[in-house]
C-alpha cells in the first residue's frame, strides 16, 4: 500500500511539475508568434516567474519548519526569491528583469542541490528539478532575445 501511494506521488509529482512549464513555453510561443500579444505575453510571464521562483524558495520554508538543522538558513533562503523578483519588478527594465530571474532558476538549483542531497528527497524529483531549471531559463533566455529583436 505504501509503494503504491509512492508511485501515485511520484507520477502526480513529475506530471505537475512538467506541466508547470506550459506557462512558460505558452509565453514564449505567443510573444514569437503575436506582435499584437507581445506585450501581454512578456507581462503574463513575469508575473508566473516571479510566482514559481517564490514558490521555489517556499519550499526552503516548509523544510524549516520540519527539519531541526539549520532552520535560519533554510529560512533565509526561502525569502530571498521573492524578494529578488519583487525588486526586480518594480525597480528594473523588463530586459534585466527577464534575465535576472532566468538566472534565479538556474542559481536556485544550485543552492538546493547540496541541501536537497543531505535530505531523503526522492530521487524522481532530483532529476526533474535541473530539467525543469534550464528549461525556464531557456525560455526566460529566448524571451529576453524576442524582447531585443
Amino acid at each position: 500500500m505504501i509503494l503504491d501511494e509512492q508511485v501515485r506521488a511520484e507520477n502526480m509529482g513529475m506530471r505537475l511539475g512538467y506541466l508547470g512549464l506550459i506557462p512558460f513555453l505558452a509565453g514564449a510561443v505567443t510573444a514569437l508568434l503575436s506582435e499584437e500579444l507581445v506585450s501581454l505575453a512578456f507581462q503574463a510571464f513575469i508575473l508566473y516567474s516571479l510566482a514559481i521562483l517564490s514558490f521555489m524558495g517556499g519550499i526552503h520554508w516548509g523544510l524549516a519548519l520540519i527539519i531541526g538543522t539549520r532552520q535560519s538558513t533554510r529560512l533565509l533562503i526561502s525569502v530571498v526569491p521573492v524578494i529578488v523578483a519583487w525588486i526586480c519588478m518594480i525597480a528594473l527594465p523588463a530586459a534585466l528583469t527577464l534575465a535576472v530571474l532566468g538566472g534565479g532558476f538556474i542559481a536556485q538549483w544550485f543552492i538546493d542541490r547540496p541541501i536537497l542531497a543531505e535530505l531523503p528527497i526522492p530521487s524522481w524529483y532530483l532529476e526533474m528539478r535541473p530539467r525543469l531549471a534550464y528549461a525556464v531559463a531557456g525560455c526566460h533566455l529566448f524571451m529576453l532575445f524576442r524582447m531585443m529583436s
